[in-house]
């Protein structure tokens, strides 16, 4: 007779692990599934797929292809914008900044896109007396600044020929130098652009410190926006700056 002090298994944990496996799959296959590869994915036999589908599909969260496949349903879709709409950008990007000015002694700034202007929507600026001063707001044409590049290029080739990284030197100020690196969220769309500037002689854009610096914090705000495709190989969780190579 059980020991009714002990206990149930608590099967509710068990359910939620097996249907974000379920989900999960769809992520890594980035398209439809069938059964059999669902089971290859998830290690889950197909009678226990079939039976999450119904509650999964029901609320469309899956749907059922007429060839017997699976995808990704509607509801996915808004959730993934109620996400976007709940972020609060400022306490995100902020602490970002904050390391970046830290462990480079230069300036951060973060940029976004609009039409064929890039805004400064947030900024850090250096500690030390000679800097780089940008100011909050802002807004110039887009150029061919590293930030300028990132902006422009990432949104239409989202790899940049799997670098990421861009840098500029002299092209507005003869005295400045920068380099910058694409953020990205929901569906690997184009956030912003993270940019370290500084003056040309003591910053150096090329130390692998600060590419592994600069590349760590966009990975951290791209997986934080919902990003999962890329700088999948960038640990941005070490608490030191790596060689990104």
């Amino acid at each position: 007779m059980p020991n009714k002090s002990e206990p149930a298994p608590d099967r509710s944990v068990s359910a939620a692990e097996r249907t974000m496996a379920i989900l999960n799959a769809f992520l890594v296959a980035k398209g439809p599934l069938s059964l059999g590869e669902l089971e290859e994915i998830t290690g889950l036999f197909k009678s226990v797929i079939l039976r999450y589908m119904i509650t999964l599909t029901r609320e469309s969260m899956v749907r059922k292809n007429e060839d017997g496949s699976y995808q990704l349903g509607t509801k996915v879709l808004s959730l993934a914008y109620s996400y976007e709409q709940s972020i609060d950008y400022l306490e995100i990007i902020r602490p970002s900044l904050q390391t970046l000015v830290a462990e480079s002694r230069e300036t951060a700034s973060f940029y976004v896109r609009e039409g064929t202007m890039r805004i400064c929507l947030f900024r850090q600026n250096s500690p030390q007396s000679l800097r780089v001063s940008l100011r909050q707001g802002d807004t110039v044409p887009l150029d061919e600044t590293s930030t300028g590049q990132v902006l422009q290029r990432a949104a239409e080739q989202p790899m940049l020929d799997g670098s990421y990284i861009r840098q500029s030197a002299g092209l507005i100020d003869p005295l400045t130098t920068s380099i910058s690196t694409p953020v990205f969220g929901v569906r690997e769309k184009l956030v912003g652009a993270l940019t370290l500037s500084g003056p040309i002689g003591r910053f150096q854009p090329a130390d692998p410190a600060v590419r592994s610096l600069l590349l760590r914090e966009a990975a951290r705000l791209s997986a934080t926006f919902g990003s999962t495709g890329h700088y999948r190989d960038i640990d941005h969780t070490a608490t030191r700056p790596r060689d990104a190579g």
